[in-house]
């Protein structure tokens, strides 16, 4: 069992939301139930902060993947844990995470926890239609 604090994009926010209790931002939940598990689910598919709460802060976590991101070496996901990986997904552009996603694809032993959220992934991911755009093409 793994406790999670949650960082919500409202750093304002004090509530419920996905059942577990906020104040002024950050709320705690664990991995030990099903209900857990999904509002850890929701809180990474919908941009908030996951960060187990017994390890490092979020503002050190952020450093570590910006210092990540700068080295040399490509992140790869067969050096971390599913949980891992999701999380460097959640903070990563469209390119990159198509990168990382092919990666785990063409492991030896590709992990379903990662390959079965690659079209959610990408979708979260991808870039957004500029503003005016009408993709229904021009009106007669």
């Amino acid at each position: 069992m793994t406790r999670y604090q949650i960082e919500a994009p409202v750093r304002s926010f004090s509530g419920e939301s996905a059942g577990v209790q906020f104040s002024k931002g950050t709320g705690y939940v664990t991995d030990a139930t099903k209900p857990g598990r999904a509002a850890l689910e929701y809180f990474r598919r919908h941009g908030y902060g996951v960060a187990p709460a017994d390890e490092d802060t979020v503002e050190e976590r952020v450093q570590a993947l910006v210092a990540g991101a700068q080295s040399t070496a490509p992140y790869d996901p067969a050096e971390h844990s599913v949980e891992d990986v999701l999380t460097y997904l959640a903070g990563v552009e469209h390119d990159e995470a198509t990168r990382v996603l092919d990666a785990e694809m063409s492991a030896k032993k590709p992990r379903v926890g990662i390959t079965s959220k690659r079209d959610e992934i990408l979708a979260a991911t991808a870039p957004a239609a500029p503003a005016g755009d009408d993709t229904k093409g021009p009106k007669a």
